[in-house]
C-alpha cells in the first residue's frame, strides 16, 4: 500500500456511518414533533410512528452495511534469509536391529471342558393353511391380427 491509496482510504466514509446518522436525525425530529405538540392530534402520532420507523431501517440497514470484523491477524515478522554453513558430520549410519531378551512367558490357561447344554425341544410343527387354488379364467379366444389394406 502507498502513500495515495492510504490518502484515498482515509477520505472516503463508511456507508453505514451516515445510514446512523440518517437515522439520528429521524428520531430527533420525532422527539421534536412529540416536544411541539401539546395536544397530540391523529396527523403528528402518525408523523412520530414514520420517523421512528425510518431510523429503525437506517439503523438496520447501517448494521448490514458494516464491514465485518475479521479479528485481529497477528502480524508476522519479516524473516531474512539465513545463509546455512555446512559442517562436516558422519553421515547417519544405518538402523540396526537389537536382539531384545524374550522374556519367558507362562503356558496358556487350560481350555474349560464344554458343558452340555440342555437342547430346547422342538417347538410343535405350525401346521400350513390349506392353499386355496385359485379358479384360472377360461382360456380367452385368440385374437387374429388384422391384415394391412393393400392399396
Amino acid at each position: 500500500m502507498n502513500l495515495t491509496e492510504t490518502m484515498t482510504e482515509e477520505s472516503e466514509m463508511r456507508s453505514d456511518y451516515s445510514l446512523y446518522i440518517v437515522a439520528l436525525i429521524c428520531f430527533m425530529i420525532a422527539g421534536v414533533i412529540l416536544g411541539m405538540d401539546q395536544t397530540i392530534s391523529q396527523v403528528s402520532t402518525v408523523s412520530i410512528a414514520i420517523f421512528v420507523i425510518l431510523g429503525v431501517l437506517f439503523i438496520a440497514g447501517g448494521y448490514t452495511l458494516r464491514p465485518k470484523a475479521l479479528g485481529k491477524v497477528p502480524e508476522t515478522p519479516t524473516i531474512s534469509t539465513i545463509e546455512t554453513i555446512p559442517t562436516s558430520t558422519p553421515p547417519p549410519s544405518p538402523p540396526t536391529e537389537e536382539q531384545v531378551p524374550s522374556a519367558p512367558t507362562a503356558p496358556p490357561p487350560p481350555a474349560p471342558l464344554p458343558e452340555e447344554a440342555p437342547t430346547p425341544a422342538p417347538a410343535p410343527a405350525m401346521e400350513e393353511p390349506a392353499k386355496v387354488e385359485e379358479e384360472k379364467p377360461a382360456e380367452k379366444p385368440v385374437r387374429r391380427r388384422r391384415r394391412k389394406k393393400t392399396a
